[in-house]
C-alpha cells in the first residue's frame, strides 16, 4: 500500500499553536536539564567516566589505593581529578584496554571540557546536558528530511522537549544522550543522501556515522537498519520481491559503510585484544532474568520515553501509566504501516527493528537480558517516538474531527505527563538510573551521623568505585581502610585508633565472621539494598 505524504495543515494558526507550544517547552527543557545538576549521586558509571578521562580507570585505581591503605574521601576523589604525568595518550590506551565496550569520543570531547572547567560533577553533567540540546536541531532535521512537514519537526521538539528518558541521560555523564544526536544527524544524513545521490552527501553520511561508531558500539544496530532500509527503498517491490540486483543508492550505501568499517579498525583491535575484559564487564547481560521481570522491564524502559515517576516493578501506579503508552505506541506503529508513505514506514520499521532483533535474539537463543538494559535500544524508543509523532501530524490535520480532537487530546496529555515527570525527576535525589548506588544518600546519611566511623572495604566487583560515589557524600573525616579483594583471606591485623563506629562494606560472609572473632565484635546489619549489604560493629 503506497500512503499518501503529511499534508500542510488546513488552518493556518495550527503549525503557529503547535511552535509556540514547542518553542515553551523547549525552553522548559534547557531549564531542567541545567536544574540541580549536583542534587543526584554521582553514581558508579559517571564516577568511572571521570576515572577514565582522567586516565586512572579501574585496575589502576585499585592496584594503587587498595592496598591495606587507610584513606579519606579526599583521596578517593583525587582520582577524579587530572594529574600532570598522565596525558591523552594514556587515556586512550588505558580506556582501550580497560573499557573497550565504550568507544572514546565523547570521553575525549569531556576531556577537554572537564580541563578547562574542572571535574566537579555538576560541571561534567553540564558538559552532557550542554550536548544533549543538540538533540533539537537533529531532530528537526530528520523529521523534515522524513516526513517534509514543518509541523511534525515541531510536534516532536514538543514530544521530546518533555521525554522523561531523554532529560535523565541528558544529565548523565555517559556517551548515550550525545550518541542519540549523533544517530538522528546520521539518519538524517542518509535520507538526504538517498534524495540526492551526491557523492558528498554519502561522505557527508560516512562521517558521521563513523564518529558515532567511535561513541558507541550500538552504531552497529543503526548501520544494519540504514542498509536494510536503503535496501528497501531503492526496490520498487515489497521485501519479498526484492530483485537481486542492487540498485545505485545501495551500492553507495554500502560502500560507505564498508569504509567506516574500515576506519573503525584501529578499535576493532582494541576490542580484540581485550576481549576477555569485555566478555567479563558484560558478563551480567547473559543472565537471564524470570520472564515476568523480563516483561516488566520491557513495559518500563519503553514507556519512560513519555511518563517516569520512577515507579518500582510493584507500584501498580506506574501499570496504569505504561500500558497505554504502549498502546499508543502499538497503534502509531499501525497507522505508519498502514498509511504512510514507503520511505516512513520504512526507516521507522527499520531504525526500530534492526536494533530490537540484534538484543532480543541473543536474548530468545541463548539467554540473557540485553533488550531490559535501558541504554542499549535507545534507537528502538526514538523510532517509536517517531511513530507517535507521524500519528499525531497526520491527525491534527485530518478533516475528520474525532481524529483531530483524538490527537489534540492525546498531545495534551503527552505533554502534561512529561512536565510532571520532569519536574519530580529535577526535584528528586536520585532516580532509577543511579542503579548500584541508587540509596546512597540514605547509607550517607547513617554513616556522617555515626561517631567517629571507619569504613572497610574491598577492591571487589564494582565496590572500589561505588566508594568513590560515596566519598562525595561523607564527611571530610571519615576513614576508609581499603583492602585488595579478600575472598576467603583475612588480613586486618589491627584497626586504627580512635575509631569508634566501624562499618563493613559489602565484605563476605567469611570475612565477617574472622572479624568478629579476631576483634570480638558483634556485627549487626545496618544498611541493606539490592546491590548493597553493610554491616556495623558493636
Amino acid at each position: 500500500m503506497t500512503g499518501k505524504p503529511l499534508p500542510p495543515p488546513k488552518n493556518p494558526k495550527l503549525l503557529q499553536q503547535v511552535r509556540f507550544i514547542a518553542i515553551a517547552l523547549l525552553v522548559l527543557a534547557i531549564c531542567f536539564r541545567f536544574a540541580h545538576l549536583d542534587r543526584k549521586v554521582y553514581w558508579h558509571d559517571e564516577a568511572y567516566t571521570s576515572t577514565v578521562i582522567t586516565a586512572r580507570p579501574g585496575k589502576y585505581f585499585n592496584e594503587d589505593i587498595f592496598k591495606n591503605t587507610l584513606a579519606k574521601p579526599a583521596d578517593l576523589l583525587a582520582y577524579q581529578r587530572f594529574v600532570p604525568d598522565l596525558a591523552l595518550g594514556d587515556m586512550v590506551v588505558r580506556k582501550g584496554t580497560e573499557d573497550v565496550q565504550h568507544p572514546p569520543v565523547y570521553y575525549l570531547l569531556l576531556r577537554f571540557w572537564a580541563q578547562w572547567w574542572g571535574t566537579a560533577p555538576a560541571v561534567t553533567r553540564s558538559f552532557s546536558a550542554l550536548l544533549s540540546l543538540l538533540i533539537f536541531p537533529a531532530l528537526y532535521w530528520l523529521c523534515w528530511e522524513l516526513f517534509e512537514s514543518r509541523l511534525s519537526g515541531w510536534v516532536a521538539i514538543a514530544l521530546f522537549a518533555v521525554s522523561p528518558f531523554h532529560l535523565v541521560f541528558g544529565q548523565e555523564v555517559r556517551q548515550f544522550g550525545f550518541w542519540t544526536v549523533l544517530t538522528l544527524v546520521c539518519s538524517a544524513l542518509l535520507l538526504r543522501a538517498i534524495r540526492s545521490s551526491s557523492w558528498r552527501n554519502w561522505a557527508w553520511y560516512g562521517v558521521s556515522m563513523l564518529v558515532a561508531s567511535y561513541t558507541a558500539l550500538f552504531t552497529l544496530g543503526v548501520a544494519v537498519g540504514h542498509f536494510a532500509y536503503v535496501l528497501f527503498v531503492d526496490s520498487d517491490n515489497r521485501f519479498v520481491k526484492l530483485p537481486l540486483q542492487m540498485g545505485k543508492r545501495t551500492i553507495s550505501c554500502f560502500i560507505t559503510l564498508l569504509l567506516v568499517a574500515l576506519f573503525f579498525i584501529p578499535w576493532i583491535s582494541f576490542i580484540i585484544t581485550s576481549r576477555d575484559t569485555l566478555s567479563a564487564t558484560t558478563s551480567w547481560t547473559s543472565i537471564s532474568p524470570a520472564p515476568l521481570t523480563y516483561l516488566q522491564a520491557l513495559a518500563f524502559n519503553f514507556s519512560r520515553s513519555f511518563v517516569d515517576f520512577n515507579a518500582k516493578f510493584s507500584d501498580s501506579l506506574a501499570y496504569i501509566l505504561a500500558i497505554p503508552i504502549l498502546i499508543l505506541q502499538g497503534y502509531a506503529l499501525s497507522v505508519v504501516c498502514r498509511n504512510a508513505p514507503k520511505k516512513i514506514y520504512w526507516f521507522i520499521l527499520t531504525f526500530v527493528g534492526s536494533t530490537a532483533l540484534i538484543l532480543w535474539l541473543p536474548d530468545l537463543l541463548l539467554g540473557g537480558q540485553r533488550l531490559t538494559v535501558i541504554r542499549y535500544p535507545i534507537v528502538c524508543y526514538v523510532g517509536l517516538q517517531l511513530a507517535v509523532v507521524y500519528l499525531l501530524s497526520a491527525y491534527l490535520t485530518e478533516t475528520q474531527k474525532w481524529k483531530s480532537s483524538f490527537a489534540k487530546l492525546v498531545f495534551s496529555l503527552l505533554i502534561l505527563l512529561g512536565i510532571l515527570s520532569c519536574g519530580v525527576y529535577s526535584q528528586a535525589n536520585t532516580w532509577w538510573n543511579k542503579d548500584v548506588n541508587s540509596n546512597y544518600h540514605q547509607l550517607a546519611n547513617l554513616i556522617n551521623e555515626s561517631d567517629r566511623p571507619l569504613i572497610i572495604a574491598d577492591a571487589f566487583s564494582y565496590y572500589p568505585i561505588s566508594l568513590i560515589s560515596l566519598s562525595y557524600l561523607l564527611k571530610p573525616n571519615t576513614q576508609l581502610l581499603l583492602l585488595p579483594a579478600v575472598g576467603d583471606s583475612f588480613s586486618v591485623q589491627s584497626l586504627p585508633e580512635g575509631v569508634e563506629t566501624i562499618f563493613l562494606f559489602n565484605l563476605p560472609e567469611v570475612f565477617r565472621q574472622q572479624f568478629e572473632s579476631r576483634f570480638q565484635k558483634k556485627l549487626i546489619p545496618a544498611f541493606q539494598d539490592p546491590w548493597n549489604e553493610v554491616w556495623k560493629a558493636n
